[in-house]
């Protein structure tokens, strides 16, 4: 008899696919496919407990999930005079384990290793959210997103207030810009917002000093391009390596190799903010946030290490190099007068 002892969920994180197992009496073909995609088909001969054993399932589908976070995949199982079983699910990319279904974290959580834990950010930086309901169709509803937000002013007098941050689409991957900027008060300064949606949310944490930073873009465990921010300092290293022979009796350099690398410190952060840290080190897509344009680069070293034992304030470090061949980058100077600006007398 042909049977799925533990069928896969509709909606599924892709970290929960481990093994599929199947019953089976006989010899079972089993396809697995993206869309119209074969992805695997085999034929496999059942063991002596009656039970076939697929490992590592997730393996198959990450590829098709590195391009589009959230997918539908099908698979189908027959065999000779067995009625066959099918069934179509939905995958989103996730690498933590996650100890509940995917139903319910996607239900109270954004797709971020924050998890709900607070997060540092000042009035300079980039924040975005990104959340799904695990559908890749409309219901015909949308999701509320509000911030819920702290202000004081010069006299210390706190002002509470909420704002609303518009409606998303309850299918697919929806982002949300969470800024900072995006939420000012006259006469006031941002303490603290907690962005809601639905069961979701989230505290930021304003630093009132804006201390100088390095950004950085990154595809988050789940697909998402996320922000971090470094505030502890910018190490450069530049290695060059010279290849040299001789031409016309002179020995002189014929190519010159650069690795200039950047060794990027957090500064102390909160332990809430540990995963994210472990979550840009081993990011496989990063930028570099630079004024004129996001520049690709390569993550080579990191230090994330931590311990229980010590007073709970730690500072992480990710060494880079640009992805690109070439190594230098020239800032140029700003216009501080446009055309406008009257020179007569200059």
């Amino acid at each position: 008899m042909l049977t799925i002892p533990q069928d896969i969920p509709d909606f599924v994180l892709s970290s929960q696919l481990d093994n599929f197992t199947i019953s089976a009496d006989k010899r079972v073909t089993f396809v697995l496919k993206q869309a119209n995609t074969v992805i695997l088909q085999e034929t496999y001969t059942q063991d002596t407990s009656n039970q076939i054993h697929i490992l590592d399932l997730f393996s198959l589908m990450e590829p098709y999930l590195i391009g589009s976070p959230m997918l539908q995949f099908s698979y189908e199982v027959s065999a000779s005079s067995e009625t066959t079983i099918s069934k179509t699910f939905t995958v989103l990319l996730c690498r933590p384990i996650i100890p509940c279904s995917g139903v319910d974290f996607v239900t109270n959580y954004f797709l971020t290793t924050l998890a709900g834990r607070d997060k540092i950010t000042s009035f300079n930086r980039t924040e975005t959210l990104y959340l799904t309901t695990g559908s890749l169709s409309s219901g015909g509803t949308t999701i509320p997103v509000t911030a819920e937000c702290v202000f004081v002013n010069d006299q210390n007098q706190l002002l509470k207030s909420t704002r609303s941050l518009g409606n998303v689409a309850d299918y697919g991957i929806r982002s949300i810009d969470v800024s900072p900027s995006r939420l000012t008060q006259s006469g006031y300064r941002l303490l603290r917002y907690t962005i809601l949606a639905g069961a979701r949310k989230q505290t930021f944490r304003v630093d009132q000093d804006e201390p100088e930073s390095v950004g950085l873009k990154f595809r988050n465990s789940f697909g998402c391009v996320e922000t971090f921010y470094f505030v502890g300092g910018d190490t450069v290293e530049p290695e060059l390596t010279r290849n040299a022979a001789y031409f016309a009796g002179q020995y002189k350099n014929y190519y010159v190799d650069e690795q200039r690398k950047h060794t990027l410190n957090t500064g102390y952060i909160p332990e809430g903010m540990f995963n994210l840290a472990d979550d840009v080190a081993r990011a496989t897509e990063v930028w570099l946030m630079d004024e004129s344009d996001d520049i690709p680069i390569t993550i080579t070293e990191s230090n994330t290490s931590r311990s229980d034992e010590d007073d709970g304030l730690f500072a992480f470090t990710v060494s880079y190099i640009f992805a690109s061949r070439y190594q230098q980058r020239i800032r140029l100077l700003p216009d501080i007068f446009d055309d406008s600006f009257d020179d007569t007398y200059n």
